[in-house]
């Protein structure tokens, strides 16, 4: 049979040992809880040193960036200002003038029975680059007359063939004549002969002298001034007046 235990302690004695166990406990879980608190406490502690290491030390970079960034400044001021040029540089090489493709293209043009004795050529002050700072050039010089052609031709008939084509090529406008003069008359007779020399050749030759505009520019050239002719109508442009001459000219 089994040992059968007996408390002999009094009922106010057990209570007060269970109290006193309860007691205890309690000590014992407020102690681990506070030791828990304080773990807590001191891992978040930790989190706050290192993120306040980290925001020091981004913001040291941050400091010495902006040292850079001070350092670098003029550079940047000086791309910014190489970028404009590069523009302004392409937009001048976009709107320059090509004197080779039309002289080209007229020697083309210009019929077997013409010649050409003098050509020059202008570029209005509204098509160039940098006349509005340049104070140099008026807006309207150059404004009758771009390009002039002087030569000797055959007829009347061939000087008109060559104006026509003149006016078929895109980089000129208002293709004018100037003057046509017929073979000299002084001297010669219906043969070709005058008396006792024989008549030049150049004498029975039309000289004839045109003049021309350049087309405009679709986009005015970089800091052109735009060219405002004088005497044009409803914004209009002024086409040169022609010269009359003692041969007249081919209607």
């Amino acid at each position: 049979m089994g040992v059968r235990r007996i408390n002999l302690l009094p009922p106010e004695a057990r209570a007060k040992a269970k109290r006193e166990r309860g007691l205890l406990w309690a000590l014992l879980g407020l102690v681990i809880v506070l030791g828990v608190l304080g773990v807590l406490y001191m891992f978040e502690r930790q989190k706050v040193s290192d993120r306040e290491d980290q925001l020091a030390s981004q913001q040291s970079q941050l400091n010495q960036l902006q040292q850079q960034i001070t350092v670098l400044r003029p550079f940047e001021v000086q791309q910014s200002e190489r970028s404009q040029m590069t523009e302004v540089a392409k937009s001048i090489w976009d709107s320059r003038i090509v004197w080779s493709s039309i002289a080209e293209e007229v020697s083309l043009l210009i019929p077997e029975e013409c010649r050409l004795t003098d050509f020059a050529a202008t570029v209005p002050a509204s098509m160039l680059a940098g006349s509005a700072i340049g104070g140099g050039a008026a807006a309207g010089e150059g404004a009758t007359a771009d390009v002039s052609f002087s030569g000797e031709a055959l007829s009347h008939r061939d000087v008109a063939e060559f104006m026509t084509r003149l006016g078929l090529m895109p980089q000129l406008m208002d293709v004018t004549l100037v003057s046509a003069t017929g073979p000299t008359d002084s001297g010669t007779t219906d043969t070709g002969t005058t008396t006792g020399t024989t008549t030049d050749s150049s004498a029975r030759l039309v000289t004839f002298e045109i003049v021309a505009r350049l087309r405009p520019f679709q986009s005015p050239a970089p800091m052109a001034v735009p060219e405002v002719p004088e005497g044009a109508q409803g914004g209009g442009e002024a086409a040169p007046e022609p010269v009359p001459t003692d041969g007249g000219e081919p209607q």
